[in-house]
């Protein structure tokens, strides 16, 4: 019965693909996991969101804080493969769902000289992925300066007006930013709050929309110095200096969260263990915790978690301080067990079939496990951990496909096999068979984990973005081209720089596609500010110029909204004539510049190559899928969000 509903539907080897990515990795955190079974780690769940629940007001009528502020320090400890990052996406997706938390996620990889910076960076590096785990949109950052605008009773349209379009020189809108600022921090509603003023200024100076604040604000946000000519244009912000400013803005940033939408702070730590590589782990961990701790203390509706192995949590915890191991131990320590029950076994597979199911409309899939497994199926596969059950379910679907031909062809694979073998022997025995030439032994390769390789260097870069766009313009072809690596020759690109005028880059490209498709496309950079009629000029070159091409514009922060502005007609006109306008956030060019380095690096090494093209670090970023057109190779489109196609939406896996 079972073989017979297999022939039916689709071929068991392509099904197996249903148990792929068995590991979770930074990247695929800030996603809703389609196929996550609530029931793996139900305790870690309950206690993280019983905790949530607590603080942000179930308990206390809205106040929030009414958890012990000593037990908001959550470990969960497991062997590998038990999936604690994969909880952490968990976590990460519920609480956002709700909307009672902005999550921020450290890996321990890189070498650290002071964590409280490393933890603004790693923050701050979160609130810039979108905030909704399943639609994507707007950034946790964006979402807390609309939140904050949209509780400003007290600032009137005019000013709001008068902030987001007016044309204002350096000063003029630092005292602007000032006097609203102000209105805010003084407002009933904030008065008790604590709030850094510095952070709400900063937020302000966001709602110009011009690319050079955006990245002059994120510097600092990340408690990096700015020079004196970058200040100039952010003059409302007083310098970060002195010791601690780094906790400072964790803090504001994290009371903010509260003031203006009763969401907690969520500071996860993840992949402690790999401090065990530095000569000095314990040390290093007691410093982390330190500062982990400092954050809890600072934050009242802050919740630290810490997910790391067993053996290593066992190695560290002796020396740490009984302070220290106090706190981290209060709430009580969640083991994260790495064997899966069998009605465990039974919902994972179910869920991936069930998905795959939904996703298949070429040929027919069945949810039930037992139609590919047998009916005992989840006995068989009880006891395993839940990335070995995935192979083994991968595993035995290829399994059946071999076997499966090799049934079909079993009566000539025997005679093929017994002629050459009788013909052998009997030369052999004539004296006529020649020695075979014995083989060197291979060279064992040193297996190279490329991904953590990975994961290290992304997690400790500081890429700055270059102030000249054309260099920007530079970063995207090059980014293109190493994109298109990733596919392994499915996709040649060829880029050609444009001189159209100064302050316009552009760049002509042209792609072909194994599967035959042919295009071409131009590309303009427009991230001039939008107040003063500067970025409406380039706009009015830009369209000169386009040629009767499909063309694309793009640009660092958001576009003027539909308005009766010149620059939003002038939007509009390029859009009707065929234009496409993409937003490509400061974050995804640093990622660009990132991965650009990394390849430098690497491209030459024993299987690097292999390693890029299964990863595809660069595939996953809009802008590359629009350009590349990657779409017709499955990676998805962003969503269209309130009707238009062109507006930015989440990123896509």
């Amino acid at each position: 019965m079972h073989q017979e509903a297999l022939k039916a539907a689709v071929a068991p080897d392509k099904l197996s693909k249903a148990f792929e990515h068995s590991i979770t990795w930074e990247d695929d955190i800030w996603r809703a996991d389609p196929v996550d079974v609530e029931e793996v780690h139900k305790k870690a769940r309950a206690k993280f969101f019983d905790l949530l629940e607590a603080i942000t007001g179930g308990a206390n009528g809205g106040r929030g804080g009414s958890a012990d502020s000593q037990a908001r320090i959550l470990l969960f400890h497991g062997q590998s493969g038990a999936g604690k990052t994969h909880l952490i996406r968990a976590l990460r997706t519920g609480a956002h769902r709700t909307g009672k938390a902005y999550l921020g996620y450290a890996q321990m990889s890189p070498d650290i000289a002071n964590y409280a910076d490393y933890y603004l960076r790693r923050l701050i590096a979160s609130l810039e992925r979108p905030y909704d785990p399943d639609e994507g949109g707007e950034s946790a950052l964006a979402r807390l300066t609309a939140k904050l605008i949209e509780g400003a009773s007290e600032i009137s349209p005019g000013d709001l007006e008068k902030l987001r379009e007016d044309t204002l020189e350096d000063r003029a809108l630092a005292l602007l930013v000032h006097e609203l600022a102000d209105m805010i921090v003084a407002a009933p509603r904030f008065a008790d709050e604590n709030i850094d003023i510095n952070i709400i200024r900063a937020l302000l100076y966001l709602e110009r929309k011009d690319p050079r604040i955006e990245q002059r604000v994120r510097q600092y946000l990340q408690c990096r110095p700015l020079n004196e000519l970058s200040l100039q244009s952010v003059g409302a912000l007083d310098p970060n200096v002195g010791e601690g400013r780094a906790f400072d803005i964790i803090e504001g940033l994290g009371r903010l969260m509260w003031a203006v939408g009763g969401a907690a702070l969520v500071f996860s730590i993840d992949q402690v263990e790999d401090l065990r590589f530095f000569d000095d782990a314990e040390e290093r961990f007691q410093k982390a915790v330190r500062d982990l701790i400092q954050i809890a203390n600072r934050v009242p509706t802050a919740i630290v978690v810490i997910s790391c192995l067993d053996d290593f949590y066992a190695q560290v915890r002796e020396p740490l301080a009984l302070s220290y191991r106090d706190r981290i131990e209060k709430s009580g320590p969640v083991a994260l067990y790495e064997s899966r029950t069998a009605e465990e076994a039974r919902q994972i597979i179910a869920r991936r079939l069930a998905y795959e199911a939904e996703q298949n409309t070429e040929a027919v899939v069945y949810s039930d496990p037992s139609a590919y497994f047998g009916p005992e199926f989840f006995e068989e596969f009880s006891g395993l951990s839940t990335r070995r059950l995935l192979e083994h379910a991968q595993n035995r679907l290829r399994a059946q496909t071999a076997s499966g031909d090799d049934d079909d062809n079993t009566d000539d694979a025997n005679d093929t096999a017994e002629r050459p073998a009788f013909v052998s022997t009997l030369a052999a025995a004539l004296g006529f068979g020649k020695p075979e030439a014995k083989k060197p032994a291979p060279i064992p390769l040193i297996e190279v984990d490329y991904r953590e390789m990975w994961e290290r260097f992304h997690n400790s870069s500081e890429a700055e973005i270059p102030s000249d766009d054309n260099e920007l313009m530079d970063v995207l072809g090059a980014a293109l081209n190493i994109a298109a690596t990733e596919w392994g020759g499915m996709v040649d690109v060829t880029t050609r720089r444009l001189e159209i005028a100064d302050d316009l880059p552009a760049m002509d490209i042209a792609i072909r596609q194994r599967n035959g498709l042919e295009a071409a496309a131009r590309v303009f950079l427009c991230n001039r500010k939008i107040q003063g009629g500067v970025f409406k000029r380039q706009l009015d070159t830009t369209l000169s110029a386009m040629g009767g091409k499909s063309c694309f514009i793009l640009r660092a922060s958001d576009y003027p909204p539909n308005t009766k502005s010149q620059a939003a007609q002038a939007l509009r006109k390029f859009r009707e004539g065929g234009g496409r306008a993409l937003t490509v956030p400061i974050a995804e060019w640093e990622r660009m510049m990132t991965v650009r380095e990394f390849h430098a690096h690497h491209k030459n090494d024993p299987g690097f190559g292999d390693w890029f093209t299964d990863a595809k670090l660069l595939s996953n970023i809009i802008v590359i899928i629009q350009l590349l057109r990657l779409d017709l190779l499955g990676r998805l489109l962003p969503r269209v969000i309130n009707g238009n196609p062109d507006a930015r939406s989440a990123q896509t896996g």
